[in-house]
């Protein structure tokens, strides 16, 4: 009993004990809400010794103040989708671009290559690792990568990635998309020098084989991804797919139907919707490609923003570029492509295209990869791009300023002029134009004429006069500059039939390469001599690979009448002072020219020459009516 008792006891000291504590703010455990951590030592410490008596039900509800209120949580603003257009250097021919989704997602579409760094660690996993905001050597993964065709310019880091690729390598590629035709095979029988078809091959399988692809029986991981995915019948059904909100649509793969000397028109075209605007990345689509995707789209190309094909020279032609009418351009574009010191490449006419004049500057209507203000120092490092990604980057959505419009005057009707034809002894039916080396105009020969007006129909050509450039008695001395003919006559080539006359004087070879006669922009038509073998050569851009050549023709080419015969669907014609010197297979379709000129002002392709006369027909003369043409010229048996 006595033990009882003492236990009782001891209970109920622990009870008073725990109450006096809990009474005592001196013990108090509870952090003030103003972070303090003693309590002031004038704070009141009675606490009420009776109930509180029960309150109304009003009074049950807290008064709310601005003051103690927790202010309400707000969602984060998502992050917006990013554009990058990737260069190491400004220097490297070549083409990358990285998207990041709002949700962080990696899209990367070639991955380019490191021309000053060829044999180094390649760039692009330290580039998407500043990308997707991790350090060095840490794990991330792109969640689709797409190859737009085989050459190195656009494939060949991720091969060199592939060939070092390995199970501590701490990256990883979910989906890598591409449609390459079967190089070597009889569709597409050779591989030019620009390709890393069989590394790409090679390097692809040692990634599958690492990441444990499963691969049908006899074939390889290669085999089984090409044109999984992408291939003209996907294509031709719409494939269309999302990845974290950003739509992809796939407009256009390969096809035999473009030729099979030209591997750029074997280029994947994509159209990306981010948010409310779309991207078109045409890649390095060529001539016969955008004039495919032309047909098949149309106005439906409309896109807010473009890649500027084959980095922005000798790409799609001016009417693919008036489809897209995009008001921002993307340029993935070396310097000296875009200076064109040596006036070699295109980039000036593509330029003229977009706004009607050629100019030198980025701005944000043209983001231009080799005018940023800064590239990596060590492209191999995660820290070198940190500090240069945001003069790569473009966000979305992107704000584009409104363009000002130039001043211009108010328009006044043009006057009429009726073009009464002079008199010539030519074949009449279907000439359209006949520009005279001994009438420059039709009141007469004036030697200082800037224009050489046509005698027949009115569609005077302007002309770059200069101490090279200017007219002689005998006709329009040419070196060195293009000199453009009227629409009229790009419609004229462009038709169903045409028949071109050139009259030459004496000529001499400057070029160290080519010396080019007549020509478009994209190639669609080209007369020319190749200074290597002697040979004049003629070829269509929409059939390549079928050329007429004439060996010998230096002195072929002196003082002669050239003359070319074109319908379509039938056979090419080439002949030289009225007798023919070769044919062509049969050409299907028109050439879809969007230039046309003479002379050439590339350095590798100069001469300099008299330009006696050119005639254009809209319509094939007969092997007849050639002859006599000849004759009037003075050439044949019948010479006049």
């Amino acid at each position: 009993m006595k033990k009882l008792l003492i236990a009782l006891l001891l209970v109920l000291s622990c009870v008073l004990l725990f109450a006096c504590v809990q009474d005592d703010p001196a013990t108090d455990t509870t952090a003030p809400s103003d972070g303090a951590t003693d309590a002031p030592t004038d704070a009141p410490t009675d606490t009420p010794t009776e109930a509180p008596t029960e309150p109304d039900a009003e009074e049950t509800t807290p008064e709310v103040s601005e003051d103690t209120t927790a202010e309400a949580e707000v969602p984060a603003e998502p992050s917006p989708v990013v554009l990058y257009q990737l260069v190491p250097e400004k220097n490297s021919l070549m083409q990358s671009y990285v998207i990041k989704t709002s949700g962080g997602k990696l899209i990367v579409i070639d991955g380019g290559i490191d021309g000053e760094g060829r044999d180094r660690d390649p760039y692009m996993p330290a580039a998407l690792r500043a990308i997707a905001g991790v350090d060095e050597g840490e794990y991330f993964e792109v969640e689709a990568w797409f190859l737009s065709h085989g050459h190195k310019d656009h494939i060949y880091e991720l091969s060199k990635m592939l060939k070092e690729y390995s199970a501590e390598s701490n990256y990883k590629i979910n989906n890598i998309y591409f449609d390459f035709p079967e190089f070597g095979s009889e569709e597409y029988p050779t591989a030019n020098a620009d390709m890393e078809f069989s590394q790409i091959k090679e390097n692809l399988n040692k990634y599958g084989e690492v990441i444990g692809a499963t691969v049908k029986d006899g074939s390889t991981y290669y085999d089984d991804i090409n044109g999984a995915v992408i291939n003209s019948e996907s294509v031709a059904k719409g494939l269309s797919f999302e990845i974290d909100g950003v739509k992809i649509d796939v407009l256009q793969t390969w096809d035999p139907a473009d030729g099979f000397s030209n591997i750029n028109d074997t280029s994947l075209v994509l159209r990306f919707h981010i948010g409310e605007q779309t991207v078109l990345f045409l890649n390095d689509l060529g001539v016969n490609g955008g004039r495919r995707l032309l047909a098949t789209y149309g106005d439906q190309l409309k896109c807010d923003m473009v890649q500027m094909a084959h980095h922005g020279q000798a790409g799609v032609n001016k009417d693919v570029y008036d489809a897209i009418d995009a008001d921002v351009h993307l340029w993935p574009t070396p310097i000296w492509v875009w200076n064109n010191s040596n006036g070699i490449y295109q980039i000036d006419d593509v330029r003229q295209w977009l706004y009607g004049e050629t100019f030198l500057t980025s701005s944000e209507y043209d983001i231009v990869s080799c005018l940023y203000k800064k590239y990596p120092a060590r492209s191999t490092q995660v820290a070198a791009w940190d500090r240069v990604l945001d003069y790569m980057k473009i966000e979305f959505p992107y704000i584009v300023p409104e363009r000002p419009e130039p001043e211009t005057e108010p328009e006044t009707e043009p006057e009429t002029e009726i073009i009464e034809p002079v008199d010539h002894d030519y074949v009449s039916d279907g000439l359209v134009a006949y520009y005279s080396g001994t009438q420059s105009t039709r009141g007469g020969h004036d030697k200082d004429s800037a224009v050489w007006q046509d005698l027949v129909g009115g569609h005077d050509m302007a002309i770059t006069k200069n101490d090279d450039n200017y007219f002689s008695d005998t006709g329009l001395r040419a070196k060195g500059v293009k000199h453009n003919f009227p629409a009229a006559i790009v419609d004229t080539v462009n038709g169903q039939a045409f028949t071109i006359e050139i009259l030459l004087g004496d000529f001499v070879s400057v070029g160290n390469e080519f010396n080019t006669f007549i020509n478009g922009s994209g190639d669609e038509i080209a007369l020319f001599r190749r200074n290597s073998v002697d040979e004049l050569e003629l070829k269509f851009q929409i059939n390549a690979g079928v050329r007429i050549k004439v060996k010998d023709c230096l002195n072929l080419l002196q003082n002669s009448l050239i003359t070319i015969t074109y319908t379509q669907n039938d056979v090419v014609r080439l002949y030289v002072n009225g007798e023919q010197v070769g044919e062509t297979p049969t050409i299907n379709g028109s050439l879809g020219a969007s230039d046309l000129f003479i002379g050439h002002n590339a350095q590798n392709k100069m001469f300099d020459t008299t330009y006696r006369a050119v005639r254009f027909y809209d319509r094939a003369l007969t092997p007849e009516e050639v002859a006599a043409n000849a004759a009037v010229d003075g050439y044949g048996a019948d010479a006049e």
